[in-house]
């Protein structure tokens, strides 16, 4: 096993700059600015403009051009950031990661789209805790990509097509299919009994799903419609707004099982269903799926998906 003695714990120190002169000239090095530096790393102009002095005399090099037009970056000083920035970002990684690792076994951080949260994931975790008592969950939505490293997440629930980074376990949990739904009174003034009678609805769309509706005519062998309707960010806006009566939706099924089940919503064309290429996949760093909680939830996921 590889050991430091004191003495080489004294030479490393030794031959590394201060580490507060490294990480006021990275500050600043972003900015191009020492006052700038100086706000985000709370403390004087004077005390960044000395570190970074300090700095360039260890190291025997101008990091910066000082100019009446601001600061600007030397050839050293170019070379010197991105590693240096780097270095500081795997910094705060490991720091996070050790202190995650302190957190408690049965503790589960759980991140997932926002509509799947609400519509999906809500009405099961009763479940979960009905077999799993001793873990503790949390939850939070999000629809942008997880970084494991930065966020205190255990494991996501995100839709993709599976292309996901290497340093990323990904795991397929369901497919998505799509349905047009709009509210029974909707359908009683304009009824939709073939496809070209979609038409003459106001389509409302999805903001982060564009293509939906090329997709939908294209399955029902049509050209797709020049217009459409308001646009929602979340699939739990599109679904109110059916209800509501404000124009057709196109919907993953599983969101919108109960408002079906109660009529709330009516499916006017089951035969133009869109199965996308895509799916939901379950996101965790590698080898975290050996941990108990995570363990657990994996089971658990698959028996309710198969269910």
């Amino acid at each position: 096993m590889m050991s430091f003695s004191h003495n080489d714990a004294a030479q490393i120190q030794g031959s590394l700059p201060s580490l507060n002169a490294l990480r006021a000239f990275a500050v600043a090095g972003r900015h191009l600015s020492f006052t700038r530096a100086a706000e985000e790393l709370h403390v004087t102009q004077g005390a960044v403009s000395r570190l970074v002095k300090q700095l360039e005399a260890d190291l025997g090099v101008s990091l910066f051009r000082r100019s009446p037009r601001g600061l600007e970056l030397t050839s050293e000083g170019a070379t010197f950031l991105p590693a240096l920035s780097d270095a500081f970002a795997q910094l705060a990684t490991a720091t996070r990661l050790v202190a995650r690792s302190r957190r408690p076994a049965n503790h589960l951080a759980i991140t997932m789209l926002p509509t799947l949260a609400m519509r999906w994931f809500m009405p099961r975790l009763a479940d979960f805790h009905r077999l799993h008592p001793d873990i503790s969950v949390d939850v939070t939505s999000a629809d942008r990509p997880i970084d494991f490293a930065r966020e205190p997440v255990d494991v996501g629930i995100q839709y993709g097509g599976g292309e996901w980074p290497a340093d990323l376990a990904a795991e397929f949990l369901m497919p998505e299919t799509v349905i047009l739904v709009g509210s029974p009174a909707l359908l009683k003034t304009k009824p939709v009994k073939k496809p070209e009678d979609v038409k003459r609805h106001s389509l409302l769309a999805h903001s982060t799903r564009p293509e939906a509706w090329a997709e939908w005519f294209a399955c029902a062998g049509m050209k797709a419609a020049t217009g459409r309707g308001p646009a929602f960010e979340h699939f739990f806006m599109s679904i109110e707004a059916a209800v509501n009566g404000l124009g057709l939706a196109l919907v993953p099924d599983f969101f919108v099982a109960a408002e079906l089940r109660d009529g709330r919503l009516v499916e006017p064309l089951p035969r133009y269903r869109v199965a996308r290429r895509g799916g939901y996949y379950l996101l965790h760093l590698p080898g975290r799926e050996r941990e108990p909680a995570i363990r657990a939830f994996r089971g658990w996921l698959e028996h309710i998906i198969k269910a």
